[in-house]
């Protein structure tokens, strides 16, 4: 029974292991919004494309907030959380689908 309950839960670690490493290869950029400014923390994106979030996020002030820009179906998709309204994630994801997904995962090399 103890090999069993062994087996299981090395089955179960091997799993969340293996769903943080997906999770990780389609992550292109985790950006971090703290007083209205915004710094990539994970990965990397156009200089051009970084200025026009910092313009979202500035106007009006967002106090804290995570963008997580990830590859969805051959598109670029963003999960947002923290104090964005709902017109600002709409705004997040304007200035993000300007832009191909392959340059979006291309500027991830040059950050």
């Amino acid at each position: 029974m103890e090999v069993v309950l062994a087996m299981l839960a090395a089955t179960i670690a091997a799993m969340v292991l293996l769903w943080f490493a997906a999770r990780g290869a389609i992550t292109i950029c985790i950006a971090e919004v703290r007083d209205g400014r915004i710094e990539v923390t994970h990965g990397g994106i156009a200089p051009r494309l970084l200025a026009d979030l910092g313009d979202v996020v500035a106007r009006p002030r967002v106090e804290r907030a995570t963008l997580r820009i990830v590859r969805s179906r051959g598109f670029a998709d963003v999960q947002a959380s923290g104090d964005l309204s709902e017109a600002q994630v709409q705004r997040v994801r304007n200035v993000i689908g300007s832009v191909p997904l392959a340059k979006l995962a291309n500027a991830r090399a040059r950050r």
